[in-house]
């Protein structure tokens, strides 16, 4: 029986942090009429400032031109409407998780049980920024963040960068307030 909480416990932390969700939030200019755009290129500086690997970054690079291309952007190599720049960073992270649980501190029904105990683990957080710039006027019109990025399961990568990016593009263009 104490195995099997164990387990419990180990597998439970594990889908904890390894499947956490990506956490958007995002801000816009208000008085910006987004209907107007068309068209959209990378900011080239930006990409290569990147800190992430060329895969992650042919990853990130993609999954946007997929995003963009659903709602209707073309891409453009110049004379685009929009810029978009991209930012990453990675911070460790700890987590503490205490369980306090069991059979209680005599043990079971008469004694010798098991009570808890705390499971620490730690994982790479990443944070995904995406700035998008209103090439003509040269200003920031829409931004999105994606924080809390597990990036601790190298061969899961593949797959959660482009969920990841549809999570934080899921927002553009804005809706308009009625």
């Amino acid at each position: 029986m104490k195995g099997i909480h164990f387990t419990f416990i180990v597998l439970l932390s594990l889908l904890v942090t390894s499947c956490g969700t990506v956490q958007v939030s995002t801000d816009y200019d208000r008085s910006v009429n987004f209907s107007t755009y068309k068209t959209y290129t990378f900011h080239q500086k930006g990409l290569d400032k990147l800190k992430v690997n060329d895969l992650d970054k042919n990853r990130l690079i993609k999954s946007i031109d997929a995003q963009m291309a659903s709602k209707g952007f073309t891409k453009v190599s110049s004379d685009a409407d929009l810029v978009i720049n991209l930012l990453t960073s990675s911070k460790e992270e700890v987590s503490v998780y205490n369980n306090n649980w069991g059979y209680g501190p005599w043990g079971g029904y008469y004694g010798g049980g098991f009570y808890g105990g705390n499971n620490v683990t730690s994982y790479q957080s990443g944070t995904i920024v995406i700035d998008i710039i209103d090439d003509k006027r040269n200003i920031l019109i829409w931004q999105g963040v994606g924080t809390d990025f597990n990036l601790s399961n190298i061969s899961a990568k593949a797959e959660r960068i482009p969920e990841a990016i549809q999570e934080i593009l899921s927002k553009f263009p804005p809706e308009k307030k009625k």
